[in-house]
């Protein structure tokens, strides 16, 4: 059969949404277990959830440290062994620290999970910290953190999320230089005591594990080695003033970094749904009325974008861009026009298609195999939220018409909810 060049591929749209089964069950000490098994490769990954996120812990940099330093040196093995023996096996161990969980990754061939599963035990349990890492990882930090700091666009982001939730909630980001001095081998070990615990731990695992990978958990995870209780989430009150301008200058900058937004809801939020899909049509892909005014008709930016931020006890929306000096007015108030159409025009059914084609189309490339889907599935735990919540999304997608949105508009676009944060000239 010969290749057509002449003529485009097939279009078609997408009517249903199909997510992988998931099944849960528990190890003997109670840590809940999700498995998403698919695929046809004979490889696992597996996801270690800790309530050690930046929420519970007490310091700046500790949860992140924490979380790092784990891998760098066990009671069994040195921090080259462990690379020599997951290098030897293909496997993979990766880390990540949010607000409300500390990540511990395993990507492993399923012939080898009873080996990769034995070190990453003694990782997870036997940490030593020897000092050396410790100071290693710390000064990489802190030169990330100068690096990343003398940026406009970090300016302004750390501007607006402590504007926001206020200095003292991990949720604003806040860190000064002096932290990196403040986090010492001690704090790591009684931290990673009270947290990397089995309670309120959960572990997903996706792809093919094996039909032998419950007992392999029970046999390495599956003891009671805490009796330790999770760590209360460390949440002060959000700010009860906040300010609507904020301007930060920095001389050498060529540019301006602009933050424009508001503080939202989380996922529990009836409007959620909604208003993933307005924030769409506003500035969540190429084809939004943001690129299409700031960047393709005016000229003002390179890429200016809107998305919303979710976490467990809150969320904002923010629009971003990076703008010369001398178009930073223009911008701003072309953002507030954009806002002010979405509040007083309702959407035409070709754009709202447009976006609909786009919204479904991306929701099939995010859970595209069992990888992907546990990664978004991931997103659910902090809150108690079943799979549901995508099917809902998509029906909510299907549905949606232009009346309902021009109400999410008015109701979430008002001007004077919004806070603007400029960083540079």
């Amino acid at each position: 059969m010969s290749l057509n060049r002449q003529s485009a591929p097939d279009f078609k749209t997408v009517d249903q949404f199909n997510l992988l089964p998931i099944d849960t069950f528990e190890l003997d000490n109670g840590i809940k277990v999700h498995l998403l098994q698919a695929g046809s490769q004979e490889v696992a990954k597996i996801d270690f959830l800790f309530p050690a996120g930046s929420i519970q812990a007490n310091k700046s940099l500790l949860s992140s440290v924490c979380n790092k330093a784990i891998c760098e040196g066990s009671k069994k093995y040195t921090s080259s062994e462990i690379s020599e023996k997951i290098d030897f096996y293909g496997a993979y161990i990766g880390q990540q620290a949010q607000f409300h969980h500390a990540i511990i990754t395993l990507i492993s061939l399923t012939h080898f999970l009873p080996e990769t599963l034995e070190i990453l035990e003694d990782i997870i349990k036997h940490p030593t910290f020897e000092q050396k890492e410790i100071d290693t990882i710390l000064e990489k930090r802190k030169q990330e953190f100068l690096i990343e700091g003398d940026k406009v666009k970090t300016i302004a982001t750390r501007a607006y999320t402590q504007n926001v939730f206020g200095k003292e909630h991990p949720y604003g980001n806040y860190l000064e230089l002096s932290a990196f001095d403040d986090i010492s081998r001690e704090d790591l070990v009684d931290f990673h005591k009270k947290a990397y615990i089995p309670t309120g731990t959960h572990i997903i695992i996706s792809g093919q594990p094996g039909d032998k990978i419950q007992q392999l958990l029970n046999k390495h995870f599956g003891q009671q080695w805490s009796d330790a209780s999770p760590l209360k989430d460390r949440k002060p009150e959000p700010q009860s003033e906040i300010k609507k301008n904020i301007f930060i200058e920095k001389a050498d900058a060529l540019q301006s970094a602009l933050k424009i937004g508001r503080p939202l809801f989380n996922k529990l939020h009836p409007d959620f749904h909604g208003m993933q899909i307005l924030n769409t049509i506003l500035g969540g892909y190429f084809s939004s009325r943001l690129m299409t005014n700031i960047r393709e008709e005016k000229g003002l930016t390179y890429g200016i974008s809107s998305f919303i931020m979710t976490y467990k006890h809150s969320g904002f929306l923010v629009i971003s861009t990076d703008v010369k000096a001398e178009n930073r007015e223009l911008a701003v108030k072309e953002v507030f026009n954009e806002l002010k159409r979405l509040r007083e025009e309702l959407i035409s059914e070709d754009e709202l298609t447009l976006v609909r084609n786009f919204l479904s189309g991306d929701v099939i490339r995010n859970f595209d195999g069992p990888f992907a889907t546990s990664d978004n599935y991931r997103g659910l735990l902090d809150l108690d939220i079943s799979p549901e919540y995508f099917h809902d999304f998509f029906d909510k997608l299907m549905s949606i018409n232009a009346k309902e949105l021009q109400v999410l508009a008015k109701k979430y676009l008002q001007e004077e909810d919004f806070i603007t944060v400029v960083a540079g000239k």
